[in-house]
């Protein structure tokens, strides 16, 4: 995938794998911000922890996001006062907001260097059409006491028609933020290995895990931090949230814009702010967003931005592009604790929104209270098996939307014959069954199934990225069949493999 700037711009910390068999008292599955300011916490209170994740820490979702720390996180607070009241829609900024406190004093504390800056947040309306949504916003905001001010126009090279700020809000380099929260809680005692993907669970007093490598891991309490749970404890999080992607990209910017982050409150909307290192200021920049697997071209979604930045903030060369992922939860708060009514010692984190600096901050907070057998003001309210949470408009047309997806690639045959490009990836038909085949620009022809191991969805080949991606519920694989994005655990099978021979004819 493309690399983002944080991860670029920060070094890789070059943990090992796990090789043996482990016994633990808290295993944390993700290094993401979720997991690693979980096992801080953790083990600011004396309990020990161990991270293990199934790629390279803070190389997912919390290396690849626009480094906002912010409780504005569009129009939230007037639906979730219209579904559960004015008392949870405070709450939930009041949790944000102290999750936003929390970086900041770990930032102070351990004189990190991650360019953190206070700043006002901006959401903003480049379309008539949103003010009433936007206005209406505003006075639940009010309502709640955030301190936050309503704007009929910005300074800004790009079109407003009305604006909300939060004051105070923040920004910072995520990777390095992770980075040097990880080494606090290695000189903590935390043990962590990378690249180890869980592939089996089996529930209980102890929980047994096994990695990839069949080494198992014997843990009293498991947290899932992988973003979306790989093991859901039969609470279905892929039916009660929905996998996105969103892109952004990075140039230098020579002429200064209104200090402050910014959101485009429309459905596809924008997203920038400005980043300054080493005496250049970059604009981070982005949109675009997605269902994952539901887009024809992911690189016009690139050039597209690209343009409009060019246009709008004069940008003459973007150097660094990337791509996220989010998984939204269809009543606009994020699942965080036990995973379900039953296990008491399995603790899940997940459903963000695209806000997860804050968002998974919290969640540390709520989960090591809860493992520390603390009282959590949070707890009920993002309480993962809460009542019909998710029977809301929008769950029952997405999982239409699914449905539909699933039928429509069961009746995309595939070609018998065609021409590959490299760097060119297409559904094809080898003795009667569909497979999605890439040509590498060394040549090299790469086959695999694309039934997706989770459910059972037909991938779509992800041009930009050159990954087969889930349309059903954003599981997503490289072109190679190993695994990016869950819930899925297994990967794609290769074709030819235990075989000498393949049927298909490329001219």
């Amino acid at each position: 995938m493309n690399e983002s700037y944080w991860i670029l711009s920060s070094k890789h910390s070059g943990l090992k794998s796990l090789e043996k068999n482990i016994k633990t008292d808290i295993l944390i599955v993700g290094g993401g911000i979720v997991g690693v300011t979980t096992a801080y916490l953790l083990a600011k209170n004396g309990l020990k922890s161990t991270i293990v994740d199934a790629n390279k820490i803070g190389y997912g979702g919390s290396g690849r996001n626009t480094g906002k720390i912010t409780s504005q996180h569009g129009i939230i607070y007037s639906k979730i006062n219209q579904k559960y009241g004015i008392k949870d829609a405070k709450l939930y900024y009041e949790g944000n907001n102290q999750a936003l406190n929390l970086i900041e004093k770990i930032i102070k504390e351990h004189n990190i260097d991650c360019n953190f800056k206070r700043e006002d947040s901006y959401m903003l309306a480049q379309n008539e059409n949103y003010l009433e949504e936007l206005k209406e916003e505003y006075e639940i905001c009010k309502k709640i006491g955030i301190d936050c001010e309503y704007h009929e126009s910005l300074d800004l090279p790009v079109d407003v028609k009305g604006a909300i700020s939060f004051k105070n809000q923040g920004q910072f380099n995520p990777k390095k933020y992770i980075d040097r929260l990880l080494k606090e809680c290695l000189n903590l005692g935390v043990k962590v290995y990378e690249n180890t993907p869980i592939v089996d669970f089996d529930k209980g007093e102890v929980c047994e895990l096994r990695t990839n490598k069949n080494n198992k891991i014997s843990a009293d309490i498991v947290v899932v931090a992988s973003h979306m749970p790989w093991y859901d404890g039969k609470n279905f999080y892929f039916a009660k949230e929905k996998g996105g992607r969103s892109y952004l990209i990075a140039g230098k910017l020579e002429k200064d814009i209104m200090p402050g982050v910014f959101l485009g409150v429309e459905e596809q909307g924008i997203t920038f702010r400005t980043y300054n290192e080493d005496n250049k200021k970059l604009l981070i920049f982005g949109g675009g967003d997605h269902k994952v697997g539901q887009c024809k071209n992911e690189e016009e979604i690139y050039e597209k931005l690209k343009d409009y930045a060019k246009d709008k903030f004069k940008i003459k060369e973007f150097k660094y592009q990337w791509s996220a992922q989010d998984y939204i939860s269809y009543d606009y708060l994020p699942y965080i604790g036990h995973i379900n009514k039953k296990q008491d010692n399995v603790y899940v984190a997940t459903g963000f929104s695209k806000w997860g600096m804050s968002n998974g901050t919290l969640s540390a907070m709520v989960i090591s209270d809860l493992i520390a057998k603390k009282e959590s003001i949070y707890e009920n309210l993002f309480n993962p098996s809460r009542k019909s949470s998710y029977l809301t408009t929008d769950f029952y047309k997405e999982n239409l939307n699914m449905t539909i997806e699933y039928i429509k690639g069961k009746f995309n045959i595939g070609k018998e014959e065609l021409y590959i490009e490299k760097g060119e990836g297409q559904v094809i038909t080898i003795d009667g069954k569909r497979y999605g085949a890439y040509r590498h620009f060394n040549d090299e022809l790469y086959i695999v199934d694309i039934t997706c191991t989770h459910l059972g969805c037909e991938l779509r080949f992800n041009s930009s990225e050159k990954t087969w991606d889930c349309p059903c519920h954003a599981s997503r694989y490289d072109y190679k069949g190993n695994i990016l994005e869950g819930p899925t655990v297994k990967p794609l099978n290769r074709y030819g493999e235990g075989k000498n021979h393949i049927h298909i004819n490329l001219n």
